[in-house]
C-alpha cells in the first residue's frame, strides 16, 4: 500500500480543454466559512512559484504542448482535530493554491467566461511509514521538482489541492498513526479541509466551493471515509462533485479473511503489522501480545516514523536484506501472527479483531455523489474484488457509481526488488484516470 510520489511524473494525460474549464462557477456550495470551521492553528508559506516556472516544469514533465500554467503557493497548514481516541490533536498537511496570471484572467473574459475561481481537491496519500514522506515534509525537503502532485493537480489543472499528512505524521508525529481506522480517516481529512477553507477565505482566494476527493491505497480508504463524512455533516458548506477512491481496502474484514492464512506467504508484511499495531493501540480490548509474535518494543521501533518498508520488515524479523530477502513473499503469516490467533480469527465469527475490522468497513452506506472506483485488475496487494464488491453494493442501492478497471498490460512494469508490485506500478495510470474523470465532471461532460 505504498505510494511513490515520483511515479506521478510518468502520468500521460489527455486533458484537452482542462485549463479553460478550471474554476467553473456552477453548482457552488455556500459561502459559509466562519466561526465553527475556524480550526486553523498556523499557516506557513513554503513555496511561491510563478506561472512561467510552472509552465517549464509542465513542459518537461507532463505536457510539452501546454500553452498555459498556474503558479502556486504551497502552505503548510496546522489545524485542530480530534484523534481516533477522541483526544484533541494538532495535525498538519499541505495546501497548494493555484495563482492565475493576469493574462489568463483576460483570456477567460475574452471567451465570455466568468473570472477564475478555485475548485478544491483533497487527495489522500497512500501508505507511508517514514515521517519524511508526509506531504508537508516532502515539500519542505524537496521543493518544486519532486512534489509531483502539486504540479499535476494545481500547476496544470488549477485545483486548490489539499493533502493531509495524517495523524502520526507531520505535526502529530509523536502519535501512533491510526491506520485504516474509519473515524480518524474521516476526521483528519475533513478538518484539514475546514482549516484550508478558512485560510483561503482569510487570504481572499475566490472559492467556488466545489470539492473533489481522491486517494490511492490507504488514501483510497481515507477518501471514501471522508466522502461519507462530508455527505453527512458538511454538505451545506461544499458541493461534493466527484470521489475517486483508488485501490483501497474498503472491506477490512474481507481483506483480513484472505491475508490471515497461517502458511500463506505475506506479500507485504509491513501492511499487516501496521494494522495490528494500530488496532491494538486504539482498542483497549485487543492486546498486541495476544496476536503477534514480535514484541511491543519491536513494533514501536518499526513504526516510530524513522523507517521505510524494508527496515521495518528487518526490525520485525521478517527480512534479511544482506541476503536478498526484503520480506516480500518470503515469510509466512504465522511468522508475524500467532497460530492461535489466526485459527480463532478464521473459525470464530466473534473473534474480537474480526469485530473491529467489521466496524471499520466502508461498504455499509450509499453515496449521493458521483463515485469512480479505479484499480488495476491484477493488483497484488489489494485484491480487485475490494473495488468490484463495493461497486456492486453501491450500484444495487442506486448510487451513481462507476468501476474503472485498469489492465496490467498498459503499465510500464517498472519494478525493483524493494517495490515489486503491480499495486505500486499502477499509481500513474490510476491518477491519470482520476484527474481526467474530474475534468469531465468539471466540464459538465458527465
Amino acid at each position: 500500500m505504498y505510494l511513490k510520489k515520483s511515479a506521478v511524473y510518468a502520468v500521460s494525460l489527455s486533458l484537452i480543454g482542462f485549463m479553460s474549464a478550471c474554476g467553473v462557477s456552477g453548482n457552488d456550495g455556500t459561502d459559509s466559512v466562519s466561526g465553527d470551521l475556524n480550526n486553523l492553528v498556523k499557516a506557513t508559506v513554503i513555496d511561491d512559484i510563478n506561472a512561467s516556472t510552472m509552465l517549464q516544469v509542465i513542459h518537461d514533465k507532463i505536457d510539452p504542448n501546454a500553452l498555459n500554467a498556474f503558479g502556486y503557493k504551497a502552505i503548510k497548514i496546522s489545524y485542530k482535530t480530534v484523534g481516533q481516541d477522541d483526544k484533541p490533536a494538532v495535525a498538519s498537511g499541505l495546501l497548494v493554491i493555484p495563482t492565475a496570471t493576469a493574462q489568463y484572467q483576460q483570456y477567460r473574459l475574452s471567451q465570455g467566461k466568468q473570472p477564475f475561481s478555485v475548485s478544491m481537491l483533497c487527495n489522500n496519500h497512500g501508505t507511508i511509514f517514514a515521517d519524511s514522506e508526509a506531504p508537508s515534509n516532502t515539500e519542505v525537503s524537496n521543493g518544486l521538482p519532486d512534489y509531483t502532485q502539486a504540479v499535476l493537480m494545481t500547476g496544470y489543472a488549477g485545483f486548490a489541492a489539499i493533502y493531509p499528512d495524517y495523524i502520526g505524521f507531520g505535526d502529530s508525529n509523536t502519535t501512533v498513526h491510526p491506520y485504516i481506522l474509519k473515524k480518524a480517516a474521516a476526521r483528519e481529512a475533513v478538518d484539514m479541509l475546514k482549516a484550508s477553507m478558512t485560510y483561503m477565505k482569510n487570504t481572499n482566494v475566490v472559492l467556488n466551493y466545489q470539492l473533489y476527493i481522491s486517494g490511492y491505497s490507504e488514501g483510497g480508504y481515507n477518501a471514501l471515509a471522508m466522502a461519507e463524512d462530508v455527505e453527512k455533516n458538511f454538505s451545506d458548506k461544499v458541493n461534493l462533485m466527484g470521489v475517486a477512491p483508488m485501490a483501497g481496502p474498503y472491506n477490512v474484514e474481507a481483506l483480513a479473511d484472505v491475508d490471515l492464512n497461517a502458511t500463506q506467504a505475506m506479500a507485504y508484511p509491513a501492511f499487516l503489522a501496521d494494522l495490528a499495531y494500530s488496532y491494538t493501540h486504539y482498542y483497549n480490548d485487543v492486546n498486541l501480545s495476544d496476536i503477534a509474535i514480535p514484541s511491543l518494543a519491536q513494533f514501536q521501533l518499526a513504526f516510530s516514523g524513522q523507517y521505510d518498508t524494508v527496515p521495518i520488515h528487518t526490525i520485525l524479523g521478517l527480512a534479511d536484506p544482506a541476503n536478498g530477502d526484503y520480506g516480500f513473499y518470503t515469510h509466512a503469516t504465522n511468522e508475524l501472527f500467532k497460530d492461535s490467533f489466526i485459527s480463532d480469527y478464521q473459525n470464530n465469527q466473534n473473534n474480537i479483531m474480526r469485530q473491529k475490522f467489521a466496524e471499520n468497513n466502508l461498504d455499509n452506506w450509499t453515496p449521493r455523489s458521483k463515485m469512480n472506483f479505479i484499480q488495476c485488475v491484477d493488483d497484488d496487494i489489494i485484491p480487485f474484488s475490494e473495488s468490484n464488491d463495493i461497486y456492486n453494493k453501491f450500484k444495487a442501492n442506486g448510487a451513481d457509481v462507476t468501476l474503472t478497471p485498469i489492465p496490467t498490460g498498459i503499465l510500464s512494469q517498472q519494478k525493483d526488488a524493494t517495490h515489486p508490485f503491480v499495486h505500486v506500478n499502477c499509481v500513474p495510470a490510476a491518477y491519470a484516470t482520476a484527474v481526467k474523470w474530474f475534468a469531465e465532471i468539471r466540464n459538465g461532460d458527465i
